[in-house]
């Protein structure tokens, strides 16, 4: 359990791009047990029918890898395209690997500017969808601190809307819950900065949040 303990936010920021640390092989391997990890995730429902075209899986949620070269390269467009991306390009630029985990409705509501149907409706399906992918990205967050990878989950910022949405080939009619930033394992050392979470600490005393019923 110390690892769920000790799983904290890490926000790692640099300037200019870092070179990958990890080999093809290696970053695979990585990539490979923390996708592991997030299908062991519990579901109630399977998705629906609409989304098994591409990806067959029956899981209520998609995720889109992106590995360094590929990061570096979403600064190098986000430029190209005049696109302010502030924080999110300096993760791109020092991330390993980064992970766009998204959930899949199964009814949908009128799109938003993001171009994702939000608000979807509330019913008890979308419910389960919902909660099953918040812990499959609990599970590769911990599984990340694990084997030692500091990492930070965003809501996405900038990924979200085109063109960068487009840029990392994520359908519109799947809603984002989380862009995964998966670090060097030698990050503190070499970061511009690091931001970690300003709520870690906050409302944490059991009796605030839990009662005897």
């Amino acid at each position: 359990m110390d690892e769920i303990k000790h799983r904290k936010t890490q926000k790692v920021l640099a300037n200019n791009p870092w070179t990958p640390s990890l080999t093809e092989g290696e970053r695979g391997k990585l990539v490979q047990e923390l996708l592991t990890l997030a299908a062991a995730a519990p579901y109630h429902y399977e998705s629906a029918g609409k989304y098994r075209t591409d990806l067959t899986s029956g899981l209520p949620f998609r995720c889109y890898v992106a590995d360094a070269v590929r990061c570096r390269a979403a600064v190098d467009y986000a430029t190209v395209e005049k696109v302010q991306a502030g924080k999110i390009s300096q993760m791109l630029n020092t991330a390993e690997v980064l992970f766009i985990v998204t959930w899949l409705p199964d009814t949908f509501g009128e799109p938003d500017t993001f171009g994702e149907p939000i608000p979807f409706t509330g019913n008890l399906r979308n419910m389960e969808h919902l909660a099953a992918t918040g812990a499959a990205i609990q599970n590769m967050l911990v599984g990340a601190t694990a084997l030692g990878y500091p990492n930070y989950w965003s809501s996405g910022g900038v990924l979200r809307f085109d063109p960068m949405r487009s840029h990392f080939n994520v359908p519109n009619e799947e809603i984002i819950l989380g862009t995964l930033f998966i670090f060097p394992k030698d990050a503190e050392s070499r970061a511009d900065e690091i931001m970690h979470g300003k709520l870690r600490e906050k409302g944490k005393a059991l009796d605030t949040w839990s009662k005897k019923v």
